[in-house]
């Protein structure tokens, strides 16, 4: 399994397992959530493997994409062919791909933080994490779990202070 059939396929299951208990209402009558957020849940993930893979490969070839297809056919196709996500069968692409979409996450958390000029700050004091944390699970307890979650998944890509807490992912 590819890395971006992996990741479609968990993004799907996240969406179906996330729908499954909810319901959308639209024009009188009501569906469950689960046929809207299931296909959602894979073009997620199919982003996601989209914005891993084209960008590691091309700043690596230290090329743009359409120069490396018109000009070059054969070098595109064999640095296409060659994957920086080494050799792994199908549940360990799948535990990965789960532990990439909780990075994701994280990495939005971390841009949101930086837009509103709060990341040096938080860099500098790494317990305001935990913080944000509390004082969002206060208003919505749910997000105790998925702020850990997210934690867990960037952790695993190796968060550090040098990359300003920014999970990066191959």
């Amino acid at each position: 399994m590819s890395q971006a059939n992996a990741l479609m396929v968990t993004g799907a299951v996240i969406g179906l397992v996330l729908g499954s208990s909810m319901g959308i209402a639209v024009g009188g009558t009501a569906y469950n959530a689960a046929v809207f957020l299931t296909p959602l849940g894979a073009f997620i993930g199919w982003l996601i493997s989209r914005s891993i893979g084209g960008a590691t490969k091309q700043a690596a070839a230290g090329v743009e994409p359409a120069t490396s297809v018109q000009e070059r056919p054969q070098e595109a196709v064999s640095e296409n062919s060659v994957s920086d996500v080494p050799n792994r069968d199908f549940f360990e692409r799948l535990v990965w791909s789960v532990l990439a979409l909780l990075a994701t996450l994280w990495n939005f958390q971390i841009d949101l933080l930086d837009k509103v000029g709060v990341l040096p700050t938080f860099v500098r004091q790494p317990l305001l994490f935990a913080g944000l944390c509390i004082v969002i699970s206060v208003f919505f307890p749910p997000a105790l779990v998925i702020y850990f979650l997210a934690w867990l998944g960037a952790n695993h890509f190796k968060i550090s202070e040098e990359t300003s807490y920014r999970a990066t992912i191959k």
